[in-house]
Parts: structure tokens; sequence; C-alpha cells
């Protein structure tokens, strides 16, 4: 299958991915000369966790899901989706550790690759572009660790809650105040 409505990356296209928010268009404009126009089909891996990374991906068309395996149990869970305007591999940039997650084509997608090698050596000619780029990688990180504790909180109490009001055989389950679910207290 393939991809009509973006023929070619554009500046437009980087102006909305919220890692770039602080970039001018000739900064972008650089980006786009470093990257290169990836298509891959519905269902085929694009990085697998793992791995080694090579660069920072911009999804330009399509939808993504990420993978997250349980280094316990060996299984795989879908802990989210991205579309058009969203990146990975951002933590490449960062640090020289290996994939974090799976990243698979849920849709035939169109993405912007920029080799790391590249995308570094950007940055390193142009010091002001550098301090913006890590500004925004901060704070696009403090905003998934909101997410996550918030979502954390949330499980936990899900979790407290059903083992509270699930479990029939404890003679006090279904006595516990209500209070007790939220603090976590029993009295």
């Amino acid at each position: 299958m393939s991809l009509s409505t973006v023929a070619r990356p554009s500046v437009e296209h980087l102006k909305g991915v919220r890692i770039f928010a602080a970039f001018q268009d000739h900064e972008l404009g650089l980006l786009l000369k470093a990257g290169e126009s990836i298509d891959r089909a519905s269902h085929a891996n694009i990085v697998i966790e793992g791995e080694l990374s090579w660069g920072l991906y911009v999804i330009l068309e399509g939808v993504v899901g990420i993978l997250k395996s349980n280094s316990l149990s060996g299984e795989v869970y879908d802990v989210g989706q991205l579309g058009p305007g969203a990146f990975f591999g951002e933590m490449s940039l960062i640090d020289d550790q290996p994939r974090s997650a799976t990243v698979r084509a849920l849709l035939p997608v169109k993405l912007l690759h920029i080799p790391k090698d590249i995308f570094m050596a950007i940055l390193a000619s142009n010091p002001s572009m550098k301090d913006r780029f890590y500004e925004n990688c901060i704070r696009d990180l403090v905003r998934r660790l909101r997410e996550l504790d918030e979502n954390y909180v949330v499980s936990q109490y899900q979790l407290w809650k059903t083992a509270i009001h699930g479990d029939h055989d404890h003679p006090r389950a279904s006595a516990l105040p209500e209070d007790s679910l939220k603090t976590g207290k029993v009295a």
C-alpha cells in the first residue's frame, strides 16, 4: 500500500513535533536534509526492544504501537500508540543504551529517520540548538513521568479496590470502610 498524502516531508511537518518546538525553520530544514523518508507496511517492526539504537524517528503518517516485554515473564504488552507528529528514539540521542521498546506499524506508516551521528553533529555545530533540544527533551520526559505517576496511582487504587472487594472469603473484606481504599490503610 502506498502512502500518498505525505509525498515528501517538509518544515511544516516538523513544526508540529513537540521535541522540535523551539527550532527555527532553517534548523528544521537542516534536520530534513539530514533525514531520510521511510515507508513501512502494517505489522512491520520499525525498531526492536534490546537492539542498538541508530537515531530518531518522526511519524509523518500512520499509526505505530509501542510494545514492551516483561523481563520476568517474557510476555509482551501493548503500552501505547503514536500517530502523526509523534516521535520515538529520542532516548537514543541522550544515551547509548539499547532500544527500550519495540515499535511496530499498526497501519502503513511514513517516517522521517534522522541518524544519531548526523543529528549529534548538527547539535554540536549549533550550541543554542543543542540547548533548546535538550530542554525540550527534559520537558517531554517530565510530561511523560507525570502521566506515568498518575497512571500508576490509578492502577494501584484499582488493584487495591479489587483485592479488597474481590476477596469474598475474608470476613472483613466487605466491612472495610471506603476511606481504606483511598489511604491504603486498614484499621
